[in-house]
């Protein structure tokens, strides 16, 4: 194979130039450029600033300050929470027992209003009798009086004419028919009251 020879337009350094010169940048993207490089510039300057203050580096030492109390914060809140169902669970106790004692005590007031009503009934019925008693009493006694107050004035059987008259009782035997309604009036009394 024979050698190929490649040929080269070479241009002269003049026409290089100026082909160059034709392909110059405009001003406006040069200041541009230049805005944009002083703008980074600042930037950079400005984050060097914040990253090397004071304030930054003590940052990090109050962050970690700032998760300490809020794990902290996180503990108390668990615990109140764990304390409040604590109290809860003791209120709905305490509720349940109201309850049962509520419930309790209304069927001891059940029990109690009917003893109540039974003994009422009882003593009904012996105020019952006891009056009939008494009634019956105050009859004998009614009798025994008008039988007194006959042989006393003379009206009974014996004397039955006129005023009494030497023939009737004595005042001891009036004074003895008296005392024995006494008795009787004040036994029948105490019989009821018993």
């Amino acid at each position: 194979m024979a050698p190929t020879s490649c040929c080269y337009s070479q241009l002269p350094t003049d026409e290089f130039q100026e082909n160059l010169g034709d392909r110059k940048l405009p001003v406006w993207v040069g200041i541009l450029l230049g805005l944009l490089v002083v703008g980074l510039s600042v930037a950079v300057g400005v984050l060097a600033a914040k990253f090397n203050s004071p304030a930054c580096k003590d940052g990090l030492p109050a962050e970690q300050e700032c998760r300490n109390i809020t794990h902290l914060l996180e503990q108390e809140l668990t615990q109140a929470q764990e304390v409040l169902r604590g109290t809860e669970a003791q209120a709905a106790t305490c509720n349940q027992t109201v309850e049962t004692l509520k419930i309790s005590l209304e069927k001891q007031q059940e029990l109690f209003l009917q003893k109540l009503q039974e003994e009422i009934k009882t003593l009904n019925q012996l105020l019952q009798n006891k009056s009939s008693e008494f009634q019956k009493k105050s009859a004998e006694l009614e009798q025994l009086r008008k039988e007194n107050e006959a042989l006393v004035f003379g009206k009974g059987p014996t004397n039955a004419k006129g005023p009494p008259n030497a023939k009737g009782p004595t005042n001891s035997g009036v004074t003895l028919h008296l005392s024995v309604a006494a008795v009787l009036l004040s036994l029948s009394l105490l019989t009821l009251l018993a």
